[in-house]
C-alpha cells in the first residue's frame, strides 16, 4: 500500500511564511492532496505511515522531538534554530538525524551545527525557490509596483514573550519595558530612511504584513492569505521585505528583491540568514541614504539547487 504524502501545518503560527514554505512543498505532490501534520506535535502522531517533508523552521515545542515511527521523513530546506538546539539536539534526537541522513539544511548555520555532533549533511537552501511565478499570474501578466512587505518589523518594541519564570521572568521583563522606547525609536528612524527612498520612485506602492493572528483568522484563512501574497510578489516590479519566505519566492519569480536586515543581529534571527546572501541583496536602511532610484537586475537560482529538489522529491514521493 502506498505510503500517503504530507506537509507540515501550522495551527498557532502568525507567520504567513510558514504556510509559503508547505505551499512550495505540496506543489511537488500535485494533483494528489497531501495530508497536514502539525510541525509541533509529529511525536503524538499514530495516523497511517506518511511520507512527510521535512522543511522549515523548527521548532516551538522541541520537547516533542524526534517525530512518531508512522512518519517516513526528508529532511531537505531544514532549519533548526538555537532556541530548540538543546531541546532537538539530545542523544535521541542525533540519532534520528542520523538515521536519516542526509539533512537537506536551508542555512549554513544548521549545517555547521548538526555538523558538529557528526551528522552528514548538504546544503540545499530553500524549497520555496522552486516556486513558479506561472502558477500565481494569469498568462504573461505585467508587472507593476513596488511591495513592500512587513519591512523592519524585527524593531518593534512587541511585548516578547519568555519560558523564564519567577525572579528571572520579571528581570527580563523589566529590561524589555526599559528597552521599549529605544526600539520604538530605532524603529521610527528605520522607517524614515525607507520611507525617504520609496519616495525616489515613480510607482505605486503597496504595504503588507506576513503576520496574521491564528486568534483571528483560521488556518486555512491563513493558507489563502500566503497564496495572496504570493501572487503579489508575482506580479510586482520590485519587493522590498525584512522577511524571507517574501524574499526567496520573489527569488523563485524572478522579481527584484531587496532585504532590509535592520533588527535581525541576533542570533535566533541571524543564523537564518546565513547562506541566503546569494541569492538576494541584504541591505541595512543606513545603506538606503546613498542609493538612487533603481531597480536592480533579479538573481537567478542555481540549476544545481533545482536539480537537486527534482532529484530528491521525485525519489522520495515515488511509489
Amino acid at each position: 500500500m502506498k505510503n500517503k504524502p504530507a506537509v507540515l501545518g501550522y495551527p498557532s503560527s502568525n507567520n504567513l511564511g510558514d504556510f509559503i514554505q508547505s505551499i512550495a512543498t505540496a506543489a511537488w505532490m500535485y494533483p494528489e492532496k497531501p495530508l497536514i501534520l502539525n510541525r509541533d506535535q509529529l511525536s503524538k502522531y499514530s495516523g497511517p505511515r506518511v511520507k512527510l517533508v521535512m522543511n522549515g523552521w523548527f521548532m516551538e515545542q522541541p520537547e516533542n522531538w524526534p517525530p512518531s515511527a508512522e512518519i517516513i521523513p526528508l529532511f531537505i530546506s531544514f532549519h533548526l534554530n538555537p532556541t530548540a538546539e538543546r531541546g532537538m539536539l539530545t542523544s535521541e534526537g542525533i540519532a534520528y538525524f542520523k538515521k536519516h541522513q542526509p539533512i537537506g539544511c536551508r542555512d549554513f548555520y544548521t549545517q555547521k551545527t548538526l555538523e558538529k555532533h557528526g551528522i552528514k549533511t548538504y546544503f540545499s537552501a530553500c524549497l520555496t525557490l522552486s516556486l513558479k511565478r506561472a502558477h500565481f499570474v494569469k498568462g504573461n501578466e505585467d508587472r507593476k509596483g513596488i511591495l513592500v512587505i512587513s519591512p523592519l518589523e524585527r524593531l518593534l518594541p512587541t511585548q516578547e514573550i519568555t519560558k523564564s519564570k519567577g525572579l528571572k521572568k520579571l528581570l527580563y521583563r523589566g529590561v524589555q519595558k526599559i528597552k521599549r522606547p529605544f526600539k520604538a525609536k530605532k524603529y521610527q528612524k528605520a522607517m524614515k530612511r525607507l520611507d525617504t527612498y520609496l519616495s525616489l520612485f515613480d510607482e505605486e506602492i503597496q504595504f503588507r504584513t506576513q503576520l496574521m493572528s491564528p486568534q483571528t483568522h483560521t488556518e486555512s484563512e491563513r493558507k489563502k492569505a500566503a497564496v495572496e501574497q504570493l501572487e503579489c510578489i508575482a506580479k510586482a516590479k520590485l519587493v522590498i521585505t525584512s522577511r524571507i519566505h517574501t524574499a526567496l519566492p520573489a527569488v523563485a519569480f524572478a522579481t527584484p528583491v531587496l532585504f532590509l536586515s535592520d533588527g535581525l543581529d541576533h542570533p535566533n534571527q541571524k543564523s537564518r540568514l546565513e547562506g541566503m546572501e546569494s541569492f538576494f541583496t541584504i541591505w541595512t536602511t543606513d545603506y538606503l541614504k546613498n542609493q538612487a532610484a533603481l531597480i536592480p537586475e533579479p538573481k537567478k537560482t542555481p540549476k544545481m539547487i533545482l536539480n537537486r529538489f527534482e532529484k530528491e522529491l521525485t525519489a522520495f514521493l515515488k511509489d
